[in-house]
């Protein structure tokens, strides 16, 4: 009887803790807009724009974080625009009277110039490009690291999990090891059972041939992927061990980066 009144009584009280919650998410919501679009005040208070021709700076909510300054002319937009989203540059561009126009650069929040389009007089000239898509991928084991590559420097490291036998090159297709050698991240999968994945290529040609001498049927479903669906939130637990079956292993949020900034056939290099 006793075990059913405490039942029922925290049954109760987490219905009332939730529903407080539920009720105020907005006020706290709304507090943190407020508060982000205040960073983003304090951040530009001192710039001021080099405006040409007549025009004058102005100033207007950009979003519900940001604020744009562009220069204004007859009630056009006229030379420099930037905007800020939560105390960060994002973008930066040209007007010429109202008309988009020149290079228009992209920034996330690290400062880093992630993309760049062109326009000409309103007319886009080139799409979106992104600047931080890489080369190459690069895995060492030992280490437990994954690098994103472009033009030989390493700009985004991430760590990994691999196989629960992690030493040594996989031999056997129940072996749990993480292979080596090289490889091409060929497709993704976005509804995958481990959050989402980027299929590697293995086995590649040399290890095909092995296997064919020596009648073994290679797994073919290795990739880098996330956490088990329903299980993102430990990761911090998951990332204590290894724990895969030969995949290699990342938090959602670095996957998703990884799935941003690698295309389909980027090569990947794994190493011992």
């Amino acid at each position: 009887m006793k075990l059913k009144k405490f039942i029922a009584i925290s049954a109760a009280l987490s219905i009332t803790v939730a529903s407080l919650l539920l009720l105020t998410s907005p006020l706290w919501i709304g507090w943190i807009m407020e508060h982000e679009h205040n960073k983003t005040k304090v951040a530009t208070a001192d710039i001021s724009l080099p405006c040409k021709d007549g025009a004058s700076e102005k100033r207007a909510v950009w979003s519900k974080l940001g604020i744009a300054i562009f220069c204004e002319k007859q009630g056009n937009k006229h030379g420099p625009w930037q905007a800020w989203d939560g105390g960060y540059m994002h973008i930066s561009g040209e007007y010429v009277e109202g008309r988009k126009h020149g290079i228009w650069k992209y920034f996330n929040a690290n400062g880093e110039q992630w993309g760049e389009r062109k326009y000409s007089k309103g007319e886009v000239v080139s799409i979106l490009e992104n600047l931080l898509v890489a080369d190459s991928v690069l895995v060492e084991k030992k280490e437990r690291k994954l690098y994103l590559i472009q033009n030989g420097n390493i700009y985004r490291t991430y760590n990994i999990r691999l196989g629960s036998e992690p030493s040594g090159h996989k031999q056997q297709p129940d072996d749990q090891r993480t292979p080596e050698g090289q490889y091409v991240l060929d497709f993704r999968d976005e509804d995958s059972g481990y959050y989402k994945s980027f299929h590697i290529s293995y086995p590649n040609r040399t290890e095909q041939k092995h296997a064919a001498q020596n009648k073994l049927n290679l797994d073919n479903k290795l990739f880098i992927h996330g956490q088990p669906n329903g299980f993102g939130w430990a990761w911090r637990v998951f990332s204590l061990w290894d724990w895969t079956d030969g995949s290699i292993a990342v938090n959602n949020q670095d996957m998703d980066e990884i799935l941003s900034l690698v295309k389909d056939g980027t090569p990947i290099k794994i190493i011992p």
